[in-house]
């Protein structure tokens, strides 16, 4: 179920990914949107993005245009998607789930980092990557393990108004993750 499950997720990467290249284009800060169309561009081609690029737009994802009050219907629907949430709500709805559902992760991701993940059997690993956005069926305990400290470095240094970030870095961090391997 796992695998039939994460196939529908994925459908909804391409759309949150064209939605971020589409919101760069009109950006007004030149920095900004170079390094935002460069990032879209890079994952678009089966590249696999660093922390530090997602962490030096993180501005972006805090007011207009890509804050969770402010995205496009389109784009609250495909991030429901990805996060298991019914995109058949109103817009008030979907942006109210996904702060509520991405801040719960954002807690969650704190406490597991004061616990270590070396304390987590590989069960937990794995569960933890999945509910991430990361399908870990096919990875190993190292590459799951990996993957997450690269999450955890990003989604404990974000603040709640950069909620819209974390959510579309589930898209972002791994969509391309095995294939960049």
């Amino acid at each position: 179920f796992l695998e039939a499950y994460d196939a529908i997720r994925r459908d909804s990467y391409p759309d949150v990914v064209e939605s971020l290249a589409l919101v760069a284009r009109s950006l007004p800060e030149p920095r900004l949107q170079k390094c935002l169309q460069e990032l879209c561009a890079e994952v678009q081609r089966g590249s696999q993005p660093r922390v530090a690029e997602l962490y030096a737009v993180r501005s972006l994802f805090s007011g207009a245009p890509l804050g969770l009050n402010k995205l496009q219907v389109s784009h609250l629907r495909a991030l429901s998607r990805v996060l298991f949430l019914t995109p058949h709500l109103p817009a008030f709805f979907l942006r109210r789930r996904l702060r509520s559902h991405v801040l719960e992760i954002r807690h969650l991701d704190r406490a597991m980092l004061r616990l270590g993940l070396g304390q987590l059997s590989e069960e937990e690993l794995r569960a933890a990557c999945y509910l991430r956005g990361l399908n870990s069926t096919h990875l190993g305990v190292a590459e799951c393990r990996a993957w997450l400290e690269q999450w955890l470095g990003l989604s404990c240094k974000l603040e709640a108004s950069e909620a819209s970030l974390l959510a579309n870095s589930m898209v972002l961090l791994s969509l391309n993750y095995a294939r960049a391997k």
